[in-house]
């Protein structure tokens, strides 16, 4: 049973696009389970949750809209890039 609608902002689909196929699989497999329980597959950083791919060393940005039942993710980057440090300004 799917409780949440996963939107993915179209700099982030630039960015997947550009991915070896398998990079691409292990980033959506772990988006998939947003769609369930959000809460428990990221990690709540003030303003906005992380969601964390493995070893990959991806780092997925993302909100929850309760009312809405939807999740936007709204950043990508690897874990030790400049852009990932840029998530908290």
């Amino acid at each position: 049973m799917v409780g949440y609608e996963v939107l993915i902002a179209d700099s982030v689909d630039d960015y997947l696009s550009g991915l070896s196929a398998a990079e691409r699989e292990k980033i959506v497999k772990r988006l998939r389970l947003l769609e369930e329980n959000p809460r428990s597959a990221g990690e709540f950083r003030g303003k906005f949750w992380i969601l964390k791919v493995g070893q990959a060393g991806y780092r997925l940005a993302f909100r929850i809209l309760e009312e809405e039942k939807q999740i936007r993710v709204t950043n990508i980057a690897r874990r030790k890039s400049l852009e990932y440090r840029e998530f908290y300004d």
